[in-house]
């Protein structure tokens, strides 16, 4: 016989009509149909002499017709959500694992550190700095590095590929390892070449040395003897010179590794400080000239030095026989996460970027659209766009097809309109991938550490042996002002389109 009554879910109330002939069974499906929840997990709570719904309990056994008749309701509990499932392999936590397996488990995610072999935290910093560019790792396994480009008045000649090779080597131990490298033959090999690295303090300990020496003495041999290298990492710098009192001019463009700022009291962010690097004045015949540098080329990698380190010479109340010391400028200087070198550019090589700036803007002014509009119809409309572009560029082969004496369909379908590659033109801006910072008041003594970008933009902070997870927010806190760590040499890597 079916009888009417109520079931309260939650906030909700329904009406069901139950066949009191039927089961538990019956009743739970009904309800599923009503509320889905799994017949599972329902529980009604109400029933004749607190009795549980089970799937085989006779309904004509649950007192619903006096449940009816007195127009009371039952209560149902369950949930629609999915049942959270026990895992199917048992779960093994870092910390119950033997030692060295620990801590290969927590080196999964980034590269493994290099173990300090007394005070050798400039070089591993550097090295850290330069494996994060993989343009550099590849050419080195490619290349030969046997091109002899090592003077014969270097410390130890030939040397320069012996070291190369060694960079190599040592980047292929990094890769693959999955715990800290011991960079012993690295750093024979770096002594060997540059003897100042190689210098011992009291007590017969080898002393700190300077990470941007080491920096550039390691980059200006792997350009030596890989040209490959020297086009990843050489910029040129246009000088143009005047002297005020007779009128003359002088020119010169000259190859850089890096690109410094300089920093005065009056320097608070990287661009003032490269306006200030870029002034010139020098003595030709006892005549001064003033003027300023310019870039003329833009490499695919960008190293920025922050001249923090100066030779402080001594003072009216220091000893007679003192000689000064290298001091550290420890005032705060920002530095962006996207960089534009534009305004330091000639006019010349700044009318080259223009085309592929306006290429970029336009991109990423459509991109922005879309993301504020997305919605279809502002999907359609920016693929319209997009189809209105590229018209625009069909037609600008066409022109320039014409022009040149050729019909358009010889064109590669690959090039765009201005006849390069997309993804090779050159547009000013970098992006920063790589930090070596220094903490202490002195280059002689503190600490150096590498702060890496990693593939999914998170960073890693690498402190010798030890690979520290870090967030953005660390890294743009290293501009300086205090005894914290600060940015001592930056790497860029150059956005194309």
């Amino acid at each position: 016989m079916p009888v009417n009554i109520g079931v309260k879910w939650g906030k909700n109330s329904y009406d069901v009509e139950v066949d009191t002939s039927g089961v538990g069974l019956d009743l739970k499906t009904q309800l599923f149909s009503l509320t889905g929840v799994p017949p599972e997990r329902i529980k009604l709570m109400g029933l004749k002499g607190g009795k549980q719904l089970t799937d085989d309990i006779p309904l004509a056994d649950c007192g619903l017709e006096d449940i009816a008749a007195k127009k009371k309701k039952l209560m149902m509990m369950g949930s629609t959500a999915e049942v959270i499932k026990a895992p199917e392999k048992e779960i093994t936590f870092v910390e119950d694992l033997p030692e060295e397996e620990q801590e290969a488990a927590t080196m999964a995610n980034f590269s493994p550190g290099l173990t300090n072999l007394g005070n050798t935290c400039y070089m591993n910093a550097t090295i850290q700095c330069l494996y994060a560019v993989p343009e550099l790792r590849s050419i080195l396994n490619d290349a030969s590095a046997a091109g002899g480009g090592t003077p014969a008045s270097a410390p130890a000649p030939g040397g320069g590929t012996a070291l190369a090779n060694a960079t190599r080597d040592l980047f292929n131990e990094i890769k693959n390892s999955n715990a800290a490298v011991t960079p012993f033959r690295f750093l024979a090999l770096l002594r060997q070449l540059f003897p100042q690295f190689a210098q011992v303090g009291q007590g017969g300990v080898y002393s700190q040395q300077d990470a941007e020496e080491c920096w550039s003495s390691i980059l200006q041999t792997l350009c030596r003897e890989v040209p490959a290298i020297d086009k990843l990492f050489g910029l040129r710098l246009k000088m143009s010179l005047k002297n005020e009192l007779t009128g003359e001019t002088r020119e010169e463009v000259k190859r850089e590794y890096n690109f410094k700022c300089n920093i005065t009291i009056n320097v608070n962010h990287l661009s003032e400080g490269f306006r200030v690097a870029l002034d010139e004045e020098r003595e030709y015949g006892g005549e001064i000239f003033k003027g300023h540098n310019r870039v003329c080329e833009l490499p695919p990698w960008l190293n920025v030095q922050m001249v923090r380190f100066f030779w402080k010479m001594p003072g009216a109340n220091d000893p007679a026989d003192a000689t000064g010391q290298k001091a550290k400028i420890l005032r705060a200087v920002t530095f962006p996460v996207l960089l534009d070198m534009y305004e330091h550019c000639t006019d010349e090589y700044k009318a080259a970027l223009d085309p592929a700036r306006a290429a970029k803007i336009k991109k990423e002014e459509a991109d922005a659209e879309a993301r504020l509009r997305a919605d279809p119809r502002a999907r359609l409309a920016a693929e319209a766009a997009d189809a209105a572009a590229r018209e625009l560029e069909e037609k600008e082969k066409e022109k320039a097809a014409a022009a040149g004496g050729e019909s358009g369909g010889e064109l590669a379908m690959d090039v765009d309109s201005s006849g390069i590659e997309p993804g090779t033109r050159p547009t000013g801006f970098y992006e920063l991938h790589a930090v070596l910072t220094h903490k202490g008041r002195s280059a002689d003594s503190g600490h150096y550490v590498a702060w890496v970008r990693n593939k999914d933009d998170s960073w890693t902070e690498f402190d010798d042996h030890q690979p520290n997870p870090k967030k953005l927010d660390d890294i743009l806190a290293l501009k300086g002002g205090g005894d914290h760590h600060m940015g001592y040499l930056l790497m860029y890597k150059a956005q194309y389109i």
